[in-house]
């Protein structure tokens, strides 16, 4: 097969002729005399496009290394056919853009910080670079960013050699070469040499722009993600809206935002303390007013009631055999509590059964069970808080 997105990788169509065609239970698979499409391999995306009238879903690399375009099953594309290939070239011109971001910032992390890459993926929304470090000062990220950048605007060309292997080892790469044979080194000239089978853009400056789009630590390592390209641009444009946003919500600058935001997460954090407090009290107060002599008392809350006020609530009473139901969306959430002289009864013996009448489930520990009943028929509820005094009574 004549691999032309070697030659010419921004070639967007040709004629080409049908070779072999497979027909699977998922897919038609079809190999051509020459092709422009590039298949999945090194962490790059397979290319699709059209050969003729049929739609090419994606391209993968056949056991002898040679393009295989997947088409949908059962498609009448017969050996010998004389069809045009045409990619999707904003799909494949994006992956060019991501995998030249990728050396470009895998050569920099290993020549200005000594970090290796242990692992890359290269998505349609961003990019991540695992590397062989547990921890990755912030500080680095930025320098790195700033440096990509830097060379983004120089407008580094991007080149290829085929050499011998023993060639391409004595270049003293920065990752041990994967591949048996004679081997393709792909340079960003002054950047990064690395052995490569993808297909890149042909200078730094097509990338557009590189920035940061946070890391985390996985496996013991650091991992690294990047938004690029124009796909970077536009998310860039988003967030700079948003950023416009809270600043005319808080009228502030950009540089105060940070402390703003945190200020009003720490004031809406004692808020939700001080209304649960506030919660936490009326619900003692109305299990005071609703509990009988014998600390038996039901309660009906109004929707959306937090239950948890009322758990919080049953270690402050001696005696205590309280059923709480609350109306949400057709459903009722019920809460029970045991405490004091009825801890010792039984739950799952006296009161679990009772839970059919209902349709209810949930469970919990002594003193306090709760759950959701797919029922909000009053006569229905009002029959198990009968049969829960009489079983608590007994």
């Amino acid at each position: 097969m004549d691999k032309l997105y070697y030659a010419d990788p921004y070639r967007k169509s040709i004629t080409c002729t049908v070779k072999t065609v497979v027909h699977t239970d998922k897919a038609t698979e079809v190999t051509t005399d020459r092709t422009i499409f590039y298949p999945e391999s090194g962490g790059q995306s397979g290319d699709c496009g059209h050969l003729g009238p049929y739609t090419v879903l994606d391209t993968r690399k056949g056991d002898d290394g040679d393009s295989v375009l997947i088409l949908s099953p059962n498609e009448p594309v017969k050996q010998g056919d004389s069809l045009n290939l045409v990619l999707d070239w904003d799909h494949r011109y994006l992956f060019m853009i991501v995998h030249t971001a990728q050396h470009l910032l895998s050569g920099l992390l290993y020549s200005m910080f000594g970090i290796g890459t242990v692992a890359v993926h290269q998505g349609a929304d961003y990019l991540t670079i695992e590397t062989d470090k547990a921890e990755i000062p912030q500080s680095t990220v930025d320098e790195l960013v700033l440096a990509a950048n830097e060379k983004i605007r120089e407008n580094h060309k991007v080149i290829y050699h085929e050499m011998s292997h023993s060639d391409a080892e004595a270049l003293g790469l920065r990752r041990s070469i994967k591949v048996e044979g004679d081997v393709r080194i792909v340079e960003i000239e002054g950047v990064d040499r690395i052995a490569c089978g993808g297909v890149h853009v042909a200078s730094t400056g097509e990338i557009g722009i590189i920035y940061s789009m946070g890391h985390e630590q996985i496996r013991g390592h650091v991992r690294l993600y990047f938004g690029c390209g124009l796909v970077a641009l536009n998310n860039l444009i988003k967030e700079d809206k948003v950023v416009q946003s809270l600043n005319r919500t808080f009228s502030c600058h950009t540089d105060e935002l940070e402390s703003k935001v945190a200020s009003l997460s720490a004031s809406l954090t004692e808020a939700k303390a001080n209304l649960q407090s506030i919660q936490r009290q009326l619900a003692k107060l109305e299990i005071s007013n609703a509990a009988e002599s014998d600390g038996l008392c039901i309660i009906t809350c109004k929707e959306g009631t937090d239950l948890q006020s009322y758990a919080q609530c049953v270690p402050d009473f001696s005696d205590l055999a309280m059923l709480v139901f609350c109306p949400e969306s057709g459903r009722t959430k019920w809460l029970v509590a045991l405490k004091g002289k009825y801890e010792k009864l039984d739950f799952n013996v006296l009161i679990r059964p009772l839970l059919s009448k209902i349709d209810a489930k949930g469970g919990g520990k002594t003193p306090v069970f709760q759950g959701v009943a797919n029922c909000s028929d009053k006569a229905k509820l009002e029959e198990f808080a009968s049969s829960f005094k009489e079983a608590v009574r007994l």
